[in-house]
C-alpha cells in the first residue's frame, strides 16, 4: 500500500503573483492618485516648467554625446566638427519635443509664445523662452540678472595651441551665457493638503469592494 509523502502535486501548486482582477484594482487606484496629484501640481507652474526644461535639456545633451561617441568610434571627426558647431541640437534627437516650434532667422521674443524652444539660425543657438521667470537668472560679471530666456550652442572643444585638424577633444552643448534656474519654493500647506486628498482616495469604491469579497 502506497503512503502519501505529503508533497503537493503540480496541479495544486500555490498561485503566485497578481491576478488579473488585482491588477485592474491596482490600476484604478493608481489612476485616482495620479489624477489627484496632477490637479494639485498645477498649483506649482514654475516648478513644473523648470522640470520640463531640465528633462528636455538632458535629452539634448544625450543626443550631442551620442553624436560625439559615434564620431570617435568611426574615427571620422576630422572635418565634421566644423559642420556640427553651431548646428541645431534638435536635429540630433529621434523626436523633437512638442514645445519645439522650429527654426527662425529673425525672432521678436515679445511675439513668441512662452515655454517653447526654437533655433536661431542667424546665431546658431538653441533658445528656450521661459514663462515663469521668478527664479531664472543670467549669471555675469555684474551678478545674477533676471532673464526670460536661455541660449545653448553646440561647440567643438579644441586643445589650446593645437595644429589645424588636431587636438579635438569633443562636442559640448553649453549655455551661451551661464544661468541659474532655482527651484520654485513650494507651498508646504498645499502639499500637505495634496497628501491628505491622495490618502482619502486610496479606499476602494464599494462596487469594487463587493467584487473583491466575491473573489
Amino acid at each position: 500500500m502506497n503512503k502519501s509523502n505529503g508533497s503537493k502535486g503540480p496541479g495544486i501548486a500555490r498561485q503566485t503573483g497578481f491576478s488579473l482582477f488585482e491588477l485592474v484594482v491596482y490600476l484604478l487606484v493608481s489612476s485616482i492618485l495620479f489624477a489627484t496629484v496632477i490637479n494639485r501640481y498645477r498649483d506649482f507652474p514654475g516648478e513644473a516648467e523648470r522640470a520640463n526644461f531640465t528633462a528636455v535639456l538632458a535629452q539634448l545633451k544625450a543626443g550631442v554625446n551620442l553624436q560625439m561617441i559615434d564620431m570617435i568610434a568611426r574615427g571620422n571627426w576630422s572635418g565634421r566638427t566644423d559642420s556640427l558647431e553651431g548646428s541645431n541640437p534638435m536635429d540630433l534627437m529621434l523626436e523633437a519635443p512638442s514645445n519645439y516650434v522650429g527654426e527662425f532667422a529673425v525672432v521678436e521674443p515679445r511675439t513668441m509664445p512662452r515655454r517653447v524652444w526654437y533655433f536661431d539660425t542667424g546665431r546658431g543657438e538653441l533658445v528656450y523662452l521661459a514663462e515663469n521667470t521668478q527664479n531664472l537668472y543670467a549669471v555675469g560679471d555684474n551678478g545674477n540678472q533676471p532673464s526670460d530666456q536661455v541660449r545653448f550652442r553646440i561647440s567643438s572643444l579644441q586643445t589650446e595651441d593645437a595644429a589645424p585638424g588636431e587636438g579635438w577633444q569633443g562636442l559640448t552643448l553649453a549655455p551661451v551665457v551661464p544661468y541659474q534656474w532655482r527651484r520654485v519654493p513650494l507651498d508646504m500647506d498645499a502639499i500637505a493638503e495634496t497628501r491628505a486628498d491622495a490618502q482619502s482616495q486610496t479606499d476602494i469604491p464599494p462596487s469594487l469592494e463587493a467584487l473583491t469579497s466575491n473573489q
